[in-house]
């Protein structure tokens, strides 16, 4: 935001002047996906939006996105360019806003969506001294957004310079046709298949594993056990990597995997879903190991594809670790984001 606006007070949904502004409603919802519709046909994102999630999270008790989230009309009354905070519960101990921003790509030489990035940053502060008035005692904000790396987005991100980047996502697929990779764990540590027994540790080491990382969220318990109860979990394919002299001291790699199956086709792909090594262990080959069993375990099911959904503070190596296991990468996504006291 130029420092020439006056800051938008609690109630007002004002970002710039060639647009009409006023706070989201639930009537909105259909003309929003409607815009975000139009932004993909043209974009072609890694993420997409439906109405039926826009309800969802519309609909959530804590979500008061009528005080989050403004549209903007042209002088027809359509709706051009929208931006949406997405804020955690505010009794939570560290308060998380995950911003959301689209303009129609006829409108982007206007500049709004460097505007919206101004007032979505400015008003998930007001939100976050709002309830620091009434809970002076929780956690610093974070405020984040996850975009395509070469999006509008990202460049109005980029040149406000408020967020930075954090971590990026990216999915890679490999076929599991003709010869796999062999890789033979490092000395001292032992590849098993995931075992029940091992699940708290395994909880413990992912947990461990993304302690560093801006805006990872801490699995609990009763997420974990929801995610391998899923119908497409398959524990029986993952991969654990223990320390031979000592096995009960803990996991210190993981691979857990799901399958993607085409309902129409029989078609599958193994899928990584968590994929992890302690900070300790790194740069040992224990990575590019369990990558590679959970490869033979997919082949050995009769997947086509082995995949894995990546989400790496470090994409250069990141990249060059999956690159050199046979994978094809998809566009990456970059997470933006940024931690204040007030």
């Amino acid at each position: 935001m130029s420092p020439v606006e006056p800051r938008p007070s609690w109630g007002e949904a004002v970002v710039e002047g060639s647009l009409d502004w006023s706070f989201l409603t639930r009537d909105d919802l259909p003309e929003v996906a409607e815009l975000c519709a139009a932004i993909e046909y043209i974009d072609d994102p890694a993420q997409h939006r439906s109405l039926d999630q826009m309800e969802r999270e519309f609909d959530q008790p804590f979500a008061h996105s009528g005080y989050h989230a403004v549209v903007g009309r042209d002088r027809g009354g359509t709706i051009v360019a929208y931006a949406w905070n997405h804020i955690t519960p505010s009794d939570e101990t560290n308060p998380h806003v995950w911003m959301e921003i689209g303009v129609h790509p006829a409108w982007r030489h206007h500049k709004i969506g460097l505007r919206l990035v101004g007032w979505s940053i400015e008003r998930a502060r007001t939100w976050y001294r709002h309830i620091l008035e009434r809970r002076p005692h929780i956690g610093r904000l974070w405020i984040g957004c996850a975009t395509d790396e070469d999006s509008r987005v990202a460049a109005d991100l980029a040149m406000d310079g408020t967020l930075t980047p954090q971590r990026w996502f990216f999915d890679a697929h490999r076929s599991l046709d003709g010869e796999l990779p062999l890789v033979v764990p490092p000395p001292g540590i032992e590849l098993r298949v995931f075992e029940r027994q091992y699940s708290e540790a395994v909880r413990m080491a992912h947990n461990a594993a993304f302690a560093t990382r801006e805006g990872a969220h801490f699995v609990t318990a009763a997420d974990w056990d929801a995610s391998l109860s899923r119908p497409d979990s398959r524990p029986d394919w993952s991969w654990l990597a223990l320390r031979t002299a000592d096995p009960g001291a803990g996991v210190v790699g993981y691979a857990v995997n799901s399958e993607i199956r085409d309902p129409h086709t029989g078609w599958t792909e193994g899928w990584t879903e968590r994929f992890g090594v302690l900070p300790e262990y790194r740069g040992q080959g224990i990575g590019k190991a369990l990558l590679a069993a959970s490869m033979r375990s997919f082949a050995d099911r009769g997947c086509a594809l082995a995949g894995i959904g990546v989400d790496t503070d470090r994409p250069d190596a990141a990249e060059d670790l999956f690159m050199g296991m046979g994978y094809v990468l998809d566009d990456r996504v970059v997470l933006y984001g940024a931690v204040f006291d007030q």
